[in-house]
């Protein structure tokens, strides 16, 4: 007689039954795959080789150029674009993110000595878009870097088709350089956190507040809190400071502040992609054979 027992575990208020075979060795339903993996894997994926190092590029499986925006995320120091790929997990925190664009990680500077490897964004943008099967998007143009970034992200203040920085913990003493871009253009936006960079950001919010109107600028202290202090202000806001005490690596490893920042560009949200997931990454799994 075939017995089956039914496992069942609970998370998220969702209750999923997996039935497992006893007896006649029949295989029961495969599991279903977990949101994020799943739309990891439904999107599309390309590493270019370049002259620059290497660039990897992806793209969710809703994706559609209409209104879809450019996403160029900037690894910080001691690390490179390869690991930092991998080890931050940043196809998962893209998806998570859930928004209708084409994410680009190209290579940046691993320490101060070594030098921007693509200084001129539309050099970058063209390398990508010549090389892959998707259409250049017509909506915004989004940078986001961590950390030692900001070199890079400064040279591409230069590029008039940039309108949206985020800054992770990436503010170092040029206080007057994002001032300047910022007035440089009604247009420009910039979200900017501080960790352990809060002596520059501090300094950074104060100088937009007299440059720009306190109205145009918003402060808040928590990210879970994100959208609640935001309130009604958000739509006028053109800067957004988010102090924070996450950690400076924890801001680009926990799969929490990159993709709720992104969503506060303007930027589609995909009905399909996994919005509804907590923020965070789950923890990795373990090796076969490896030690709990």
């Amino acid at each position: 007689m075939r017995r089956a027992v039914a496992v069942i575990a609970v998370a998220a208020a969702t209750v999923i039954v997996v039935a497992v075979a006893a007896d006649d060795g029949a295989p029961g339903p495969a599991p279903a795959a977990a949101p994020l993996p799943a739309a990891v894997a439904a999107g599309h994926a390309w590493e270019l080789a370049t002259a620059a190092g290497p660039i990897h590029v992806w793209a969710p499986a809703g994706y559609h150029p209409d209104g879809a925006a450019v996403v160029l995320y900037v690894h910080g120091y001691d690390t490179d674009v390869d690991a930092a790929w991998r080890d931050h997990r940043l196809p998962e925190q893209f998806a998570l993110a859930a928004v209708n664009a084409v994410f680009i990680a190209a290579e940046a500077p691993a320490g101060s000595r070594q030098a921007v490897r693509w200084p001129a964004l539309e050099d970058l943008l063209a390398e990508v878009f010549a090389a892959i099967d998707l259409p250049r998007p017509t909506g915004a143009l989004i940078a986001i870097g961590h950390s030692g970034a900001y070199r890079t992200l400064l040279a591409w203040t230069a590029a008039p088709a940039l309108d949206w920085i985020i800054s992770l913990d990436a503010t170092y003493g040029e206080v007057d350089a994002w001032r300047g871009w910022m007035a440089a253009s009604a247009a420009h936006h910039l979200i900017f956190v501080g960790d352990d960079t809060v002596r520059w950001t501090e300094e950074l919010a104060r100088g937009l507040a007299e440059d720009l109107g306190a109205g145009a600028v918003v402060t808040v202290d928590d990210l879970a809190e994100l959208d609640d202090e935001l309130g009604p202000a958000r739509a006028d806001a053109r800067a957004i400071y988010l102090r924070t005490g996450v950690g400076h690596m924890p801001l680009v490893t926990a799969g929490r502040a990159i993709p709720r920042l992104l969503r506060l560009a303007p930027v589609e949200v995909l009905a399909d992609a996994p919005w509804r997931a907590p923020l965070g990454l789950p923890p990795l799994a373990l090796d076969a054979g490896a030690a709990p």
